[in-house]
């Protein structure tokens, strides 16, 4: 089975030709012996209706999952650590970062309902809020939270329903506090979106995320990177305060100067951000071993 060959393509070409040994066999022995059977055939659309042979990385084994589960994640966080305090590699890191901390900017102006759009180093977006926007995001979030529903998807629905709850709270809030969220959302965005990145890891192994073992790999080693690099900056306070030339003052300059919040609240606020990340990744972390090491205890082992 380890060797990457499929008998069955082979099964009805040695039936045949063990049935041809055994009629010549009875032919003889009957002393009716003729013409040589003709050579046995194995039709093409048998062989064609065959299912295509997988390659080792698409097999699905609990026992290697379980390893690399145990190591993917920790081992990505530390890299990505070291990455960002590592002089001109921590470039990469931010630059890997500085996308999905515009996309955070985006994502947090579309849900106080203004337009944004996210570019390289700067996220455009309205000042006054459209209910053509927010109407459909809402609608957007409960049918997507019903479909899950449908399919069975409770992780889905309960992410559906955190979404929609922090939209409505959101919608809520005055319109100088929904412009303080939208500026915090860039590194408080890219913190959840790295989170997010890296729990694709740990999708079914039926769905497209494991059987694209590049794009999984990938987005796990992306979302460290980024993820790990804004946490570098507000753990050792390492704040970019000014302005950012040709675009605007920095983040932290516009929450402290203009929307009036201390340093120690600033800081404290994208910590304790980052700590429910941590904490939602050791708690899929763990969850994962678990559910795999279940697999590997319940399926008979593969031959040595």
């Amino acid at each position: 089975m380890k060797c990457g060959i499929v008998f069955a393509r082979y099964e009805a070409a040695m039936a045949a030709k063990q049935a041809a040994e055994e009629a010549k066999q009875t032919a003889v022995g009957t002393g009716k012996v003729g013409a040589p059977a003709p050579a046995a055939s194995v039709p093409l659309a048998r062989i064609a209706a065959l299912p295509p042979v997988e390659a080792p990385w698409e097999r699905y084994d609990p026992r290697s999952e379980l390893k690399f589960r145990a190591l993917a994640l920790p081992l990505a966080l530390i890299v990505g650590r070291w990455v960002a305090g590592a002089g001109m590699l921590s470039l990469l890191g931010g630059e890997l970062a500085m996308v999905v901390h515009e996309s955070g900017h985006a994502i947090t102006s579309w849900l106080t309902g203004r337009w944004a759009i996210p570019s390289f180093w700067v996220t455009y977006h309205g000042q006054d809020r459209h209910w053509w926007i927010v109407l459909p995001l809402i609608c957007a979030i409960v049918f997507g939270g019903y479909l899950a529903w449908k399919a069975q998807r409770w992780g889905w629905v309960c992410a559906a329903g955190a979404v929609l709850l922090l939209e409505l709270i959101i919608q809520g809030q005055t319109s100088l506090a929904q412009g303080a969220l939208i500026v915090f959302g860039g590194d408080g965005g890219a913190l959840v979106l790295g989170t997010i990145l890296m729990a694709t890891f740990y999708a079914p192994h039926e769905s497209a995320f494991y059987k694209n073992w590049g794009m999984r790999w990938a987005l796990l080693v992306f979302g460290a990177l980024a993820f790990m690099h804004v946490y570098r900056e507000w753990s050792t306070n390492n704040m970019p305060f000014g302005e950012i030339e040709g675009v605007n003052l920095s983040d932290p300059t516009l929450l402290t100067e203009y929307y009036g919040w201390t340093i120690q609240e600033m800081v404290g606020r994208y910590l304790l951000l980052a700590r429910v990340c941590f904490a939602a990744l050791f708690m899929l972390y763990i969850g994962g071993l678990v559910s795999v090491y279940r697999e590997t205890q319940s399926k008979t082992p593969l031959l040595s």
